[in-house]
């Protein structure tokens, strides 16, 4: 889906480093991986002073947590997405890393 207004509010988030880096955006929960060097683009089309959160009523737009390996942004005005540079919207679990091998037990 590409954008069809303009957004009110917008965050660029890029990967400087050199592994995978997961973008969490909240109240959603939804998961985005970035690649080294990727920029991902978070917006909202509500208006500040709108938000759902504890920011509520204040001018932000967004909060913005990190923890190794992970972004988190969190709207605090909704509706809120996550697309790339151009525009176009990025659904959850884009780049997500397959699981690990399965759990098995060594038999006798």
């Amino acid at each position: 889906m590409i954008a069809e207004v303009r957004p009110v509010a917008a965050l660029r988030v890029r990967n400087s480093g050199s592994e995978l880096l997961e973008l969490i955006l909240e109240p959603y929960g939804s998961d985005h991986w970035m690649r080294p060097g990727e920029t991902f683009v978070i917006w909202t089309l509500g208006w500040p002073g709108d938000g759902v959160s504890e920011a509520a009523g204040t001018a932000e737009a967004f909060e913005v947590d990190h923890r190794p390996g992970t972004v988190t942004v969190y709207a605090e005005v909704l509706p809120a997405y996550v697309g790339d540079v151009d525009g176009n919207e990025i659904d959850c679990g884009h780049n997500r890393p397959r699981p690990g091998d399965p759990f098995r037990i060594a038999l006798p």
